[in-house]
C-alpha cells in the first residue's frame, strides 16, 4: 500500500523540533495578554480562535441533490455542468437560510466548480468526487498577487478542483466520503518536466471569511490539498489527507495570508509538508504585505518525508501567535 508508513519516513522527531521552532518565533500580541488583579489566581480571557463555530449543516433551509440536475455517479460520467448548475441554483438561496448540494453514493467525474456562500457541500459516506484528469478540462487563472508566477511554472495555473472567491459561511463536510484528484498524471508531468502551467490543488478559497472544512478524507491532490489564502475565521477539522510520500508538493493544509485559523484532529501523510503557514512568495509575499496570523494547530497526526513536517515560513510574513497547544 502507498500509504503505509515507510522506512526512514517517521517525523516524530522533526515534528518535535518544529515545535519548539514555532513556540521560539511566537509573539503573544499585547491584546491577547490578560491583566490580573490582586486576588486573581488565575488568568481570564477568550480565545476568539478556539471559539469558532458553525452550525450543523442540517440547518440550511434549501437542500438539493446532485442528481437533481443531471449528475451521474458511474465514474465516467463528466458531472462539471451537474455541479456548477447546482450551485447557481443553490446560490439564490444565500439570504434566505443558505443552501446545501448533497452528493450521494457514487463515483462523481468533474472538472472545477467554485462555490457560493451560505453553502454547504457534503459528500454522503459512499460519494467519492474524482477530479478529471483531462487538463483541456481544467480553466486556467492568473497566479496569485503574493506569488507574482506560477509555483511550477512562471505564468498562469490552473484552476482548484473546488474553488471560491469573496464568498462567506461556507461549509465542505460530509459522513467521511472523499474527494480524489487523481493526482498520478501530475505527478508524471511534473517530473518529466511536461507542465505548461501550474498544478490546480483539490480546495482552494479566496478572499472569503467563516469556512468549515470537516470529516472528509482528500486522496491524491494533484498538488497542495487545502489552500485557505486572503481569508479569515477557518476551521479545518477531522480530515484524513492522503498522497505518496514521493509525490511532489502535495501539501496537507496550507493557510496563506489568513486570520483566525483553527487545525485539529487531521491525520496528513504527504509527499512535501503536512501543513505550512505561508503568507505568499518571497519578494512578491513582501510586497503585497498580507501575515498569516492568530492561528491554532492541535491534535494533528503527520507523515511526510525527512525534515518536512510542520512549516513557519519566516521568510515572508507570518505575525502575532502562532500555536501549537501540547496534546
Amino acid at each position: 500500500m502507498e500509504f503505509q508508513r515507510h522506512r526512514g519516513f517517521s517525523i516524530t522527531i522533526k515534528l518535535t523540533t518544529w515545535l519548539l521552532l514555532i513556540a521560539t518565533v511566537s509573539i503573544t500580541p499585547s491584546h491577547a495578554v490578560p491583566r490580573r488583579g490582586p486576588y486573581d489566581e488565575k488568568p481570564r480571557y477568550r480565545n476568539p480562535i478556539t471559539e469558532i463555530k458553525y452550525a450543523s449543516p442540517s440547518c440550511r433551509a434549501h437542500v438539493s441533490s446532485l442528481t437533481e440536475f443531471g449528475g451521474v455517479g458511474d465514474g465516467t460520467t463528466l458531472n462539471t455542468d451537474a455541479f456548477r448548475s447546482a450551485v447557481e441554483h443553490l446560490s439564490q438561496y444565500s439570504s434566505t437560510g443558505g443552501g446545501m448540494l448533497y452528493v450521494p453514493a457514487g463515483k462523481w467525474l468533474t472538472g472545477p466548480f467554485n462555490l457560493t456562500s451560505c453553502f454547504t457541500l457534503f459528500l454522503d459516506k459512499d460519494a467519492t468526487i474524482l477530479a478529471t484528469q483531462d487538463v483541456n478540462q481544467w480553466p486556467l487563472i492568473d497566479p496569485l498577487p503574493s506569488y507574482g508566477r506560477g509555483r511550477d511554472k512562471p505564468g498562469g495555473r490552473y484552476s482548484s478542483l473546488i474553488g471560491g472567491a469573496n464568498i462567506t459561511d461556507v461549509v465542505i463536510t460530509g459522513d467521511n466520503g472523499t474527494i480524489d484528484g487523481q493526482g498520478a498524471s501530475w505527478w508524471q508531468k511534473f517530473h518529466k518536466n511536461q507542465l505548461k502551467y501550474t498544478r490546480g490543488y483539490l480546495i482552494e478559497l479566496l478572499y472569503s471569511d467563516r469556512i468549515l472544512i470537516s470529516n472528509l478524507t482528500l486522496v491524491n491532490s494533484p498538488a497542495w490539498n487545502i489552500h485557505p489564502v486572503y481569508s479569515s475565521n477557518i476551521v479545518v477539522s477531522s480530515k484524513t489527507i492522503l498522497a505518496p510520500v514521493h509525490s511532489p508538493n502535495t501539501d496537507g493544509i496550507n493557510p496563506d495570508s489568513c486570520s483566525q485559523v483553527r487545525i485539529e484532529d487531521c491525520y496528513v501523510v504527504s509527499g512535501d509538508d503536512c501543513v505550512a503557514i505561508k503568507s505568499g512568495w518571497d519578494q512578491y509575499g513582501i510586497s503585497y504585505g498580507m501575515p498569516s496570523q492568530h492561528i491554532v494547530i492541535r491534535r494533528l497526526t503527520c507523515i511526510s518525508p525527512p525534515v518536512l513536517s510542520l512549516r513557519l515560513e519566516v521568510r515572508c510574513l507570518v505575525a502575532s501567535k502562532t500555536s501549537v497547544p501540547k496534546t
